[in-house]
This record gives C-alpha cells, structure tokens and sequence, in this order.
C-alpha cells in the first residue's frame, strides 16, 4: 500500500494559519468601530445630533439600531448584552438603563393588566449577570400565578421564595450542573466567569450573588433527579418518596419482576450463577468533611431518597457502637489499624463508605454513608444492608478488601441491626472475596482462601471497580471538604446520579467489547486447560475434582489451589514479616508517632517491591520480540502507563522517607541526554535503601527503613525459594509423562511443549526474584551477614534427572511426525544423581512423589478455574445484554403508565406532565433500539468496528465464529 497524500490543509492547518494573523488580528479589531453608514438597520433612520443614540446587541447580530427599534426588538429577550456608541467607542449598557421594561406572565408582550409596580431583579444567564426591569402580570391570562409562578413560568429561578430580588435562567443552572458534575466546576469559579463576562475589569459593580447562585444550584439539581426519578407524577406527592426511589438503578444487574425471566429461580443450579448479585464495597477518606464553627442546621433535601442512606435512622444507628473495635488476624490494614490513631481530629467525618454493583460500577442505592472514625464494621454493615433492601436474589457475592475479617461473625451482627435491614439467611446465599488488587496485601493463604478467581460464578470480575468509581469521585473532595451537612450531601448526590447515568448509557458499548475480549480469551483458556488435562488419567481427575467440589461447599475443607505437601523454607514469610512491621508501626501511631504523609513505612517499601516486581513482568511480557503483536504490544503498553500512574505515588513518599533518594534521582536527570527518550517502565531507578550507597542509607533515610527493607528481602528469598520448588515439581511431572508415553501426536506433543514452557518461564521468574532479594539483603546487611542466603546458581534449579530428560525430550520434538520407538525409561547411575541445595533449605532431602503430585494438582486446578471464570464471564455478558434490553422494555412502559395518573393538577401541567412522560418513554425506547441494533451486528461487524476502537481487539477473530449465537440469544430479549 503506497504512502499517503500528505496535504497542508488538514495535516499542518496551523502552518497555513501563520502568515495570516494581521488579517484575522484586523478582523477582530474591525468590531470595535462603528458603521459607515451611520443609518439604523431597522428603520433607517440616520444618527444625527438629535438623533444620536446609537446602539448594537451583541446576541441580535453586529448592526446599528435606534433606540426605539433596540426597545421594540428587545420586548421578548430583556437578558440580551447591549453596547452604545458614546463618540469614540462602545460601551456595555444595560437594557434597564434604555428604558426598557420587561411583563413577566406574557413572555414580554403587553398585559392588559399589569402590576403597577416596577420591580428590578439580579437575573443570572449562561454568559452573563443583568439587572432587569419588570412587572408582574395582573390580568385573567395569568391564571392567577402568583409570583414565584411567573418567574418560574418565565425560565427563571427565584433565589428566595419571598420577594425574590435574584433569579437565575434554567439554562445556566443546567450548564452549571452539567459543568459540576461532568468537569467539577464548582459555584465560586463558575459565578466568577460570569462577572468577569459581565465586566472584565470588574470596574463596573457587578452584583455579587455566589451564595445566592449555590442555592438555587442545589435546590435545581435536586428538582431535576425528582424529575428524572418520576416522582412528579405521583398522585402521592413528592413527600411519598420511598428510601433509593430517586436513585439510577443499574440496567444489566437483576432485578426482580423487571429484567429477569419466568422461572428464574427454577433454573438448574449450574446456571443459577446467571442471576447472581455482585457487590463491591470499600471505603474512601478522601471525601472527608471539616466541622464548622457556628455551623447552623443544614439537613441533606430528600435524605435517603438516592444514594446516601437516610441520615436520621443512620446516626441513630451509630450511637450504639462508639467504642467499637474491629480485630483483624489476617493483616494489618490501613482500614483497621489506623481507626483509632489521631487522625479524625476536626473532622465531621473522616470519609466515606460505598456500595457498587461490582460488574458494572454503578452505585447502589442508599449505597453511601459517612464514616466518622475510620472504616468500622458498624457503618459498613448498615451501608451494605441498605444498599440491598429488596433484594431477591438467590446468591449474592461480595468483593471487600478486608472480606476476610468482616465476614467473621457477619450474622451475629446482622442481628443486631435494625429489623428493616436484616435479611432472612436462608433465602440467600452469601459469598464474600477480595479484589484482585488488594488481595496482594493478604497473607498467601487468605489471598488462596478468598480469591475471587477461584469464587464459581463470578466470572472474571475483579472487584477493583469500586477504586474506579472513587476515582470519578475524588475530585469531589476538595469542594465538598468545608460545606455543611446538607450541601455536601446534595452535591454528592448529583456527582452520582450523573455517574450512574453515563456508566448506563455506556453499557451498549462496554458489554459489546467485553463479550469480544471474553469470547478470544474463553478459547485460549480452554485450550491451555486441556493441555493439562489431556496428561491426566480418568480417576485421578476424578480425585482432584472431588477436591475442588468439597472445598466449594465447605471452606474448612483443604484448599485445592494450595500446595498441601510443600515444605516451608525455615523462617517467617514475606507477608508475616510485613504483619509484624505494620502491627509495630500502628503502635505508635496510636501514640502519635509513627507514618507520615498518609502512609506507613511497610506500606511504602511494600509499595516499591511490588513496583520492582511490575518490572520484572514487563520485561518478561516484552522480552525477546522484536516485533509484537498487537494485542500484546497493548498489554505492554498497558502494563507501563500503569506502574508510571503507581511511581508517582511512589516518588511523593519517597521525597518524605527517602531524601537522598531524590538527591539521586536529580542527579540521573541532569546526567541524562536531553536528546534521548526518558527510559522505559522496566528500566526506572526506583531507588529503594538497597540501591543507594552505605553513607546515602545512613543520613538520607528515614530511621529504621533500611532495617525494615533487609527483613522483608529475607522473607521475599523464602517465599521464592517455597515457590520455586512448587514449580520444579511442577515441571517434573510434565517432564515424565512426556517420557513415558503419555503424549502422543503432534498436536499433543505441541500442547506438552507450550505447557513445559509455560511453567519454565514461572521457574525463571522465581529464580530471579530470589536473585534480586539476595543481592539487595547483601547491599543493606553486607557479604557476611547473609552467608545463610545462599547463592542460586542455574545449576541449582533443577530436579534429579530433569536436564536429561529435557534433553531427550527436546530431541523427540524434532521427530514428531515419524514412528517413535518407546524404550525402557533411562535413569542416571546413582554415582551421578545429586539434590541441590535448594531442597534441603528449611527441610530434609528428597520430598516425596506426593508432593510432585500435589504440585501439579494445583497447576491443572488453577487451569480449571480460569477456564470456568473465562466461561462463565462470555454467559454472564450475554445474559447481561439480555437484562439491559429487558430492563429498557420495562422502564419504556413504566414511563407510559405515568401518563394521566395525576389528575388533581391544572390542565397545563398535567400537559407537561403526560409529554414528559412520552418523552422519557420514546427516548428509552431509543437507547434500546441503538444497543440492539449494535448487538445484532454480526461478530465479525464487530470486530472491526472494535478494532477500530481497541488495538487490543485485533486479533479477536475466533470471535466470528460465535455470531449467530449471539445474536440468536440477543434476540430472545
């Protein structure tokens, strides 16, 4: 394909625009004259000295006008910005100070009977702040409207509901809304822009109306979700509004009687899964609030109405559980250990709790509360149940970084809650999981025991979407930190309702592309499985599956995804020292001592290895390809932006423990040629203690760090080593089978081969960050205090016979396809046969074939489940399209319902009223028709138009064979 026509015009449009500033620069100047003329553009009338008024609106257009046609014109449109000739240049003039006065109740055209008084009002517009002369209609034709009426009739909100002097115009509430909660302007800065619009130099006094403008902001917005949420067209009234009536309900989740089908619950248990509830919770402090001097009372409009529980009964709640304490045995979080530090002083609340729906990303109902001090179980659990009040699903899962310590003894305190809140246990099923991310920070056996990747139906949900959410809210946290109760609570509402709103209208594009990505990955996962399994004899795969089938039913039983025959290097683990030192820290925060900067020193080092390991696996993602494809080349790319949004974290902390650290990395940016590109995410310097020099360590680090750095490289070296001979054992398995005849074929022996690989490149990766550890434990204690380290040479990360075998294996390769002669299995002489040091650390010689079983029980178990998640994930995308079509369907006709059941009203309102609701019906019945019409485009269709999205889609082809399926399913909606 030939290179493409470059052409200027549209490839450098700047470059052409250059030579051309004094013309356009001209241009702009041009306005700031008068016409030649000198005649009125409406009646042409010439200026003359006793006729020498000369105007222009800047909104009717750039002509002259008399000052009788400017008045005639501007009857209609008082909020117009009018400028007058004074003899040398234009000046801004009010319309008021023309002459002009405006008749509310007619739109402006004249009243029969107008009130005699003329009044003067402060009307804030999208551009500008006027100040309007009018009268109040009098006559028949008004309807008897009184005052607030006419304003409002009239597109204008009055800021007071007795003689209201300021007004602001619907529209600019609706772009100040829309500005708040799509790009976080916030009322200072927007009324700000209007008096600056009104009057640049602020020379002229421009009317201030800040507060006035926030509480007709807060006051419309909430009006607006009263709107949406239907809750005009009750026959009950607005003060009929139940708890999460107001609230964005989320269209893909189930919902009883809407979005489910008949006999849901009569399905077969394997397909229950489909219509399972899937929560997140997590808790922000970023959203805290300050206490207020002279503070008077502010309650939230409509508590409990949305998205924050209802106020009242929620304190009320609180009071019985002031000196509670939550006890963790798994780790020490940040949620549980810093709770009682003295880090709530002067705060209202010291943050937020939160409730998602985790596949999704939508806030539940009544799914916010504030935390006062910290993240205690009593504020979480009344969260959680008001967020599924009315709840009727069979099987409700729940993603919460401390699950493992909060489900202890959930029941128990369930029964303490308010009988509105609890729920009947034997008519659902909980389960509870960590999310991916946070399930790092876990001890390994909690990480195993509450994995979401090993939870049967939850798909490949991550349960890191409550993160994402907070970050939509964060920048909320700056405005809402001084207001009073109320306004932050308004404002919070409005942030979400927005966000519930755009992640809704999104799902036509976001399950379309999921369902994509889920189809490719489901077959490459299937395939992987069956390489395993392929190796397997039919009882022992029986034996194994028994496992994973007991441990489902009952957690007590062995863990199926953890070695139960291992031996432990001697020594605590990398997660226990990590407990010690985090458990060492929050004593003497709680004395006042302690972290800095928001963050303990073991969660800063653990933050720097795990940045040191996101390195490690994008090397090995990018290692020895030239050239990528492009899937994997985005994954790359992915991986880097990621660790770079973690470093700058990363850096903040270690300008607070590490200064040397940044002496360091000055000195690298100075040094570096500016011509050259800054390096790569695997080449960063990050410059933990162990990378910097003695004298460096000793005066530029945070007393102790080094010593707390050398205790958890001690524990990475165990864990590495632990996890090291899991996979040898692992890869021995392999190894024989291939030996012994167990694979035959090409294919077969091709899947070997890929398999063998595979655990290879995980016996590398543990070889190295044992490496790694080692050379950092020398850095920080020195050469002779770590001779109980020992070195791992290549020759040491072996098993008996492996090279050999190997060897022989890969020589059988190259003859696939030709007849083989199976002969006796060769062993070496017992002379030759040796164990490396690596099986004798922490245990005694020659771990038994049961252990080399185990190892690979594990392997085809965790290939299970990630086969079975990647399943599950494409049928519960699926059935997720099906509910969002059911879900419109049901919304459309619930609309058309509100049509005519408010009949007490005048006859113009209940109009408004039944064209609102046709309104909202046919646009409903819209989104349906566009996602329909995207899910019923072939596979292949959309594919393409993916690609052209998401590079990442590129190689999704085997997609295509599963179009008819799809649309067929999506159809049945």
């Amino acid at each position: 394909m030939g290179k493409r026509k470059r052409y200027e015009s549209s490839d450098d449009p700047m470059n052409l625009w250059r030579p051309l500033v004094q013309r356009f620069l001209d241009e702009m100047l041009r306005h700031e004259g008068v016409d030649d003329n000198n005649l009125c553009a409406c009646c042409k009338t010439t200026f003359s000295t006793s006729n020498s008024r000369q105007f222009r609106c800047k909104d009717c257009g750039e002509f002259s006008q008399c000052v009788d046609c400017l008045l005639s014109r501007h009857a209609l449109t008082p909020l117009h910005r009018v400028q007058e000739w004074n003899g040398h240049f234009w000046t801004t003039v009010a319309l008021e100070k023309v002459g002009l006065v405006y008749q509310l109740g007619h739109g402006g055209h004249q009243c029969s009977h107008p009130a005699p008084s003329i009044r003067t009002m402060v009307v804030m517009d999208t551009e500008f702040i006027h100040t309007v002369k009018y009268r109040y209609c009098a006559c028949d034709n008004s309807d008897y409207a009184q005052n607030l009426e006419q304003l409002l009739r009239n597109g204008w909100y009055p800021a007071t509901t007795v003689d209201p002097a300021t007004c602001a115009t619907f529209a600019s509430l609706e772009l100040f809304r829309l500005l708040n909660v799509v790009g976080n302007i916030n009322v200072h800065d927007f009324v700000g822009t209007l008096e600056r619009r009104t009057s640049a130099s602020l020379v002229d006094s421009v009317p201030d109306r800040y507060k006035a403008f926030g509480r007709m902001a807060r006051q419309y917005a909430f009006l607006k979700r009263l709107k949406r949420a239907g809750r005009a067209h009750d026959p009950a009234g607005v003060a009929n509004t139940k708890n999460g009536e107001c609230a964005v309900m989320c269209w893909a989740c189930p919902h009883d009687n809407i979005n489910l089908p008949e006999g849901w619950r009569e399905v077969a248990p394997e397909f229950r899964f489909l219509y399972m509830l899937l929560l997140a919770m997590d808790a922000n402090f970023r959203l805290k609030n300050r206490i207020r001097a002279n503070e008077h009372d502010d309650p939230p409009l409509g508590t409990g109405w949305g998205y924050l529980v209802d106020d009242g009964p929620y304190k009320e709640h609180l009071k019985g559980y002031v000196a509670e304490k939550d006890v963790s045995t798994c780790i020490a979080f940040a949620a549980l250990m810093q709770k009682d530090t003295r880090l709530t002083t002067g705060l209202r609340c010291s943050g937020v709790g939160g409730v998602i729906c985790a596949r999704h990303e939508l806030v539940r109902p009544q799914g916010i509360g504030d935390l006062q001090k910290g993240e205690r179980y009593a504020n979480m659990d009344y969260i959680l149940l008001s967020s599924i009040l009315g709840v009727t699903a069979m099987y409700l899962a729940i993603s919460y970084d401390i699950a493992c310590q909060w489900q202890v003894n959930l029941p128990q305190r369930m029964a303490a809650m308010p009988e509105r809140l609890r729920i009947d246990l034997s008519l659902i099923t909980l389960f509870f999981a960590l999310p991916v991310w946070h399930a790092a920070a876990h001890e390994r056996s909690c990480q195993v025991q509450n994995s979401l990747s090993y939870l049967p139906g939850v798909g490949r949900t991550d349960g890191e979407g409550i993160e994402r959410t907070w970050s939509d809210f964060n920048p909320l946290a700056w405005a809402t930190k001084e207001m009073r109760v109320g306004a932050r609570h308004d404002a919070m509402e409005d942030k979400i309702d927005h966000h519930n709103f755009e992640k809704n209208i999104n799902q036509g594009t976001t399950l379309r592309r999921k369902l994509i990505l889920a189809i490719d990955e489901r077959d490459r996962q299937v395939a992987a499985f069956r390489e395993v399994d392929s190796m397997l004899k039919k009882d022992v795969r029986k034996t194994w599956q028994k496992k994973i089938d007991d441990w489902n039913a009952d957690k007590s039983k062995p863990n199926p995804y953890e070695m139960l025959m291992v031996k432990r290097v001697g020594g605590p683990s990398e997660a226990a020292i990590r407990l010690s030192l985090a458990k060492d820290e929050a004593q003497d925060a709680a004395t006042g001592g302690g972290k800095l900067h928001g963050s303990s020193i073991t969660s800063f080092l653990t933050a720097g290895l795990q940045l040191e390991e996101a390195q490690r696996r994008i090397r090995d993602e990018a290692k020895g390809r030239t050239l990528l494809a492009m899937d994997q080349s985005e994954k790359v790319a992915e991986m880097r932006l990621s660790f770079f949004t973690k470093l700058r974290k990363f850096r903040n902390l270690q300008a607070v423990y590490m200064p040397a650290a940044v002496r360091e990395l000055q000195e690298d940016d100075d040094a570096r040629d500016s011509e050259l590109p800054p390096p790569k995410a695997e080449d960063v310097k990050l410059y933990l203690p162990s990378g910097l020099r003695t004298a460096d360590r000793e005066h530029g680090c945070r007393e102790g760090l080094s010593a707390m750095e050398a205790k958890l490289r001690e524990g990475q070296c165990r864990d590495a080593l632990v996890r090291l001979r899991s996979r040898l054992h692992a890869k021995r398995f392999l190894l024989d089978h291939r030996e012994n005849g167990g694979v035959a074929g090409q294919r077969a022996a091709s899947r070997s081969y890929t398999m063998i690989g595979r655990i290879g490149e995980r016996v590398d990766a543990m070889a190295a960050k044992y490496r790694r550890a080692r050379l950092a434990l020398i850095a920080l204690r020195g050469q002779d205090a770590c001779r109980h380290i020992r070195e791992l040479k290549a020759a040491d990360v072996q098993l008996d016979e492996e090279r050999e075998i190997d060897a022989r294996a890969r020589k059988k390769l190259g003859n696939i396809g030709s007849s083989r002669h199976r002969g006796p299995r060769t062993t070496l002489s017992s002379k030759d046969k040796h164990f490396s040091w690596i099986w004798t650390e922490g245990g005694g010689p020659g771990e038994d074939e049961a252990a080399l079983h185990d190892s690979v029980r594990v392997e085809w178990s965790k290939a299970k489940a990630r086969k079975e998640r990647w399943e599950e994930e494409v049928q519960l995308l699926r059935e997720e399209m099906k509910r969002v079509l059911r879900f419109l369907r049901w919304r459309a006709t619930w609309w058309e319902m509100r049509r005519g059941i408010r009949r007490e009203v005048s006859a113009r309102v209940r109009a408004g009223l039944e064209a609102y609701a046709a309104r909202q019906a046919a646009g409903t019945r819209q989104i349906a028709r566009r996602f329909k019409t995207a899910w019923d485009t072939s596979a292949a269709t959309a594919v393409r138009v993916a690609v052209l999205e998401d590079a990442l889609l590129m190689e999704s082809m085997s997609a295509f064979a599963e179009a008819s399926q799809i649309d067929e399913e999506i159809d049945e909606a």
